[in-house]
């Protein structure tokens, strides 16, 4: 189950229960919080449908999502950059920058000093595959081995604002022991921040 708000509010489930999960995101052009049951729910507030795939399917479509997401992101930040010159660049930085995002890059470095940062797909990328990432750490990478990998880099990349209930979360989990014995949201301060505008 889902629930999405554009505002600054706490949503729970019809009984009253809390969410294990919150993400704040900007989908088109507004400002959402998306309240959840699973991180499965989660994802299907991106791609209609995808809590009804199987596996196999599930994993080809968090690979396709990463693809067309470090897709966009590079054409916006390229787009955002006062002082890329194409002329400066030869074939295999443009391809890394504009080419398919399906294939590993063969860039053996991409500097600090770039105007904006190269975004990438880490698995496809050692340690997930022989090619080695490119040098530098001017990188962005969306790690899409499962939802978790790729909700936690989708945050480091300041796409998403992820927060868990955790008690909640072990209320609904089957593996209680894997999280901390409390009710407080992971982001406190947002809460307060909710709170005081409730």
């Amino acid at each position: 189950m889902l629930m999405v708000t554009e505002k600054e509010e706490i949503l729970t489930r019809p009984d009253g229960t809390d969410f294990p999960f919150a993400m704040i995101t900007r989908h088109e052009g507004v400002e959402k919080t998306v309240f959840a049951d699973t991180r499965t729910d989660l994802f299907s507030f991106f791609m209609p449908g995808y809590d009804a795939l199987n596996d196999t399917q599930a994993q080809e479509q968090l690979l396709t999502f990463a693809e067309l997401t470090v897709t966009k992101l590079q054409v916006s930040a390229v787009a955002q950059a006062e002082k890329f010159n194409p002329d400066n660049y030869n074939e295999d930085q443009l391809n890394a920058i504009f080419g398919e995002r399906g294939l590993p890059t063969v860039l053996k470095e991409w500097s600090q000093e770039e105007p904006f940062p190269l975004f990438l797909v880490a698995t496809l990328h050692a340690p997930y595959s022989p090619t080695e990432l490119p040098s530098g750490g001017n990188l962005v990478l969306l790690t899409p081995e499962n939802e978790t990998t790729l909700l936690t880099t989708m945050e480091e990349a300041g796409l998403i604002r992820l927060m868990i209930n955790e008690q909640a979360l072990a209320d609904y989990s089957d593996q209680p022991d894997t999280f901390v014995d409390n009710g407080e949201w992971a982001d406190p301060e947002l809460l307060k921040e909710w709170e005081t505008k409730k």
